[in-house]
């Protein structure tokens, strides 16, 4: 108690407490640029650790694939029948792949996608299992470049044979041909925990295969790993495949890295590499073209896209099959669930990742951030902790209608979309609309200055301004570790939102008649805008799909893949940002001026 009486006597006698209020927008500031110095250092030698496999069960590459040229000419007369299926209708490619695997003794059963062809999948019965765990080979006849996967087919369908006449498998093997990786199989895949007849059992893992190619070789292979909501499989999966895939000698690449990088690995390659992923695990599940694995997130599946790239490697097609196969045989080898290792990370290259614990801090110091900025709007205003507490009630309910508007969009737009008969279309005019009310709500300072329209009091103002600051400091804190890409991507973006509060003190204390800080609000309220940001995405950063896509995945997510990205953007971003953005508008921030009768 001594020793706090004394610091609280020393911070009164030189006046700290005032100094420390108006340096809490630069404190704030600072924060959010340690964080992305925090971030760019994770890559740095010393910051990061080599993959290893934590579970010893698993053995990647300690058995030898018989999956060989023996089997090369069985693809090839394969991949030849699915060459002649390719104007065929999905129906009808199942029908006849259906005579095919119950020739080799496999069972199959039909799911019926009641948007569009049917999932046809087949179940082979482990010879010493007890029909209580599974892994899954999932074929979609379309890959996620929208190409006829003719050779992940034909490889399918031979590594279906291959497996029936291996008496090793304590696991049951599900072979699925689907429409597509994303919504068909992401249907699939909810049927079979809710409500289909035929099942196999608990399903461990599940690789996804991609070949659109009907050469006979390849250069590397890419694998995707992003699951929905922040999800990520074990990484004990993704080192076993890599390590079965280095044994072949076979190239990584992440993120989709150009095969001129894959013997690189250096500070600029790890950055990149990272920065993508937080990019590709924000956005699962929201793009069209999204590998497949992320349709297995949300039943404790570990589930991973293999992608094979380019036709003139010294690679053949066998290798890629035996990559399947030994990561099957590792998973076999496990007498439970994928448990040791890491489910939180970012890997840095297909051997380097950074753990949970090392890249957490930089979400953190965002959050606080965040939560400083709301103490400061409430310090500096200098209104009496008294009044807000008397004003608390109308802030609130203020906040919640605004939350009530938000969430009738978070339902309503969704609805309107699945009605329209087409959808790109409808996801453009609702992107349009709601832009055109943004940009007039982000001008709305400008629009308003001559009228001086003022409908809130300045305790309201400033306390409704501190809320939805302090909302997003929860909000990102809240998703630190269920989905951090999430998070880190709401505390970046919200980032000028910090600045508004700051811009409007600094005005009423100079009493600055200009429009230059009515400009500054403006362009911070533009630059911190959802749906101006999916302009920006769409157009400028370069990730291979438009703003309407964009917009489409955000508004479809949850109903196809129950993504529920749509409500954090709406419930948690937009609304902050209409709150602030109003306030600024229509707020008083000016201290009320008293006027006294003189006495004569």
């Amino acid at each position: 108690m001594a020793l706090a009486e004394a610091i609280l006597r020393k911070v009164h006698k030189y006046g700290l407490f005032p100094k420390i209020v108006r340096l809490l927008p630069v404190i704030s500031l600072g924060l959010a640029v340690a964080s992305a110095a925090w971030l760019a250092s994770l890559p740095m030698d010393g910051n990061y650790r080599n993959t290893y496999i934590s579970e010893n069960a698993l053995m990647p590459a300690q058995v030898t694939s018989y999956f060989r040229e023996s089997e090369w000419n069985i693809v090839r007369g394969y991949r030849g029948e699915f060459l002649g299926m390719e104007l065929m209708s999905v129906s009808q490619r199942n029908a006849i792949v259906e005579t095919w695997l119950t020739d080799i003794g496999l069972k199959c059963a039909y799911h019926v996608n009641h948007d569009g062809d049917d999932t046809l999948y087949a179940i082979m019965h482990a010879p010493r299992g007890d029909d209580t765990e599974a892994m899954v080979l999932s074929i979609p006849w379309q890959t996620s470049d929208g190409k006829y996967n003719v050779g992940g087919a034909a490889l399918g369908m031979a590594l279906s044979r291959y497996f029936s006449r291996m008496s090793i498998w304590s696991k049951n093997v599900i072979v699925v041909f689907s429409p597509d990786g994303h919504e068909s199989l992401r249907s699939w895949v909810e049927a079979y925990h809710t409500s289909l007849d035929n099942t196999a059992g608990s399903i461990d893992a599940a690789i996804v295969m991609e070949f659109a190619s009907s050469s006979d070789h390849f250069d590397y292979y890419e694998i995707h790993y992003e699951g929905l909501n922040g999800q990520l499989p074990n990484l004990d999966l993704i080192n076993t495949i890599v390590t079965v895939a280095s044994g072949e000698a076979i190239g990584c690449s992440l993120q989709e890295a150009p095969l001129s990088q894959l013997g690189t690995n250096n500070y600029s390659t790890r950055l990149r590499t990272m920065l993508k992923g937080i990019v590709s695990m924000t956005l699962a599940g929201i793009t069209k073209n999204s590998p497949g694995c992320e349709a297995f997130s949300g039943w404790q599946i570990q589930a991973v896209t293999l992608k094979a790239k380019g036709e003139s490697g010294r690679h053949d097609v066998t290798q890629f099959g035996r990559i399947v196969d030994s990561t099957f045989r590792s998973v076999n080898n496990l007498l439970e669930k994928f448990h040791q290792s890491f489910f939180f990370y970012l890997l840095l290259s297909p051997t380097n990742f950074v753990s949970i614990g090392t890249y957490l801090p930089s979400a953190i110091m965002f959050a606080v951030a965040y939560a400083l900025s709301s103490l400061g709007c409430l310090l500096s205003s200098g209104i009496s902790a008294t009044k807000y507490l008397h004003n608390i009630g109308y802030t609130l309910s203020l906040f919640t209608s605004l939350q009530v508007v938000c969430y009738s969009l978070c339902e309503g737009l969704p609805f309107l979309l699945r009605s329209a008969s087409d959808k790109d279309e409808a996801a453009g005019v609702i992107l349009q609309l709601l832009s055109l009310l943004s940009a007039v709500i982000a001008l709305g300072p400008i629009l308003t200055r001559s009228r001086n329209i003022k409908l809130l009091d300045r305790t309201t103002s400033s306390a409704m301004v501190a809320l939805c600051l302090f909302f997003i400091a929860m909000l990102v804190t809240a998703l630190l570790i269920v989905h951090f890409a999430l998070a880190l991507a709401l505390g970046v973006l919200c980032l000028p939102l910090t600045f508004i509060y700051p811009i409007i003190s600094a005005k009423v204390r100079t009493r600055e008649k200009s429009i230059k800080s009515e400009l500054k609000i403006c362009l911070c309220s533009i630059l911190s805008n959802p749906f101006f940001l999916i302009y920006v995405a769409g157009e400028m950063l370069g990730l291979g799909v438009s703003p309407v896509d964009i917009m489409t995945g955000l508004l479809t997510s949850w109903h196809t893949l129950q993504c529920w990205t749509w409500y954090v953007f709406i419930l948690g971003w937009f609304c902050v940002w209409l709150g602030i953005s109003l306030t600024a508008t229509f707020g008083r921030f000016e201290p009320e001026v008293t006027k006294t009768k003189k006495e004569e």
